[in-house]
């Protein structure tokens, strides 16, 4: 059976045997993926980086470009749509029901961006650490890119259908470079406690 929106009584929703289908898909296939990272690129499990600041350097550089990135184009953006529509004049009880479709969709960009923040961090500096920084830094880069596209083509959605936007294709490659990040490091710490 199918469960469906009281609101949209017509639009099915996916069962919860096929959304757990898709999920154990997924885990299976970053598995793959964070298993070649790790046998392929990875150092000897079990061990650490001869200069740690060495091997974690690239990956701090683009960490910090991002963390600036966000604050200055995503957090500071909210305040200034916020400013140019004369929301910070206002008092809460006189903001209008429906906000500002800019202001929103800044603020939806500022709030996806701190939802992934997280898993890109901590999945940078762990396969950093326990993999291979160069490689990290390569990754980490390449999400850093795809989320400052997904952050501007967001921007500039006024208007738009969310299903026209077309932000998977920022979306899809950063879970699949976190991820794989992440299930790398694992895959890594748990060769270099077996063997």
């Amino acid at each position: 059976t199918t469960m469906t929106d009281p609101k949209e009584k017509t639009t099915p929703t996916v069962p919860l045997e096929k959304e757990l289908q898709e999920i154990m898909k997924l885990v299976t296939m970053f598995t793959l993926l964070g298993a070649a990272l790790s046998f392929l690129f990875g150092r000897e499990p079990g061990t650490l980086p001869d200069d740690i600041i060495k091997e974690l350097a690239p990956s701090i550089v683009v960490v910090c470009g991002f963390l600036i990135s966000y604050e200055f184009c995503d957090v500071m953006g909210v305040g200034m749509a916020k400013g140019r529509k004369g929301i910070l004049e206002q008092s809460y009880k006189d903001l209008p029901a429906k906000e500002d479709e800019e202001v929103y969709l800044r603020q939806r960009v500022l709030t996806n961006q701190l939802e992934q923040m997280p898993l890109f961090i901590v999945g940078t500096f762990l396969c950093a650490l326990l993999v291979n920084g160069q490689v990290a830094g390569i990754l980490s880069l390449m999400w850093v890119l795809l989320r400052r596209m997904y952050a501007s083509t967001y921007k500039r959605a006024g208007g738009k259908k969310l299903k026209h936007i077309g932000l998977a294709k920022f979306t899809v490659p950063c879970y699949f470079i976190c991820n794989t990040m992440v299930m790398a490091a694992g895959i890594q710490a748990v060769r270099g406690h077996v063997r």
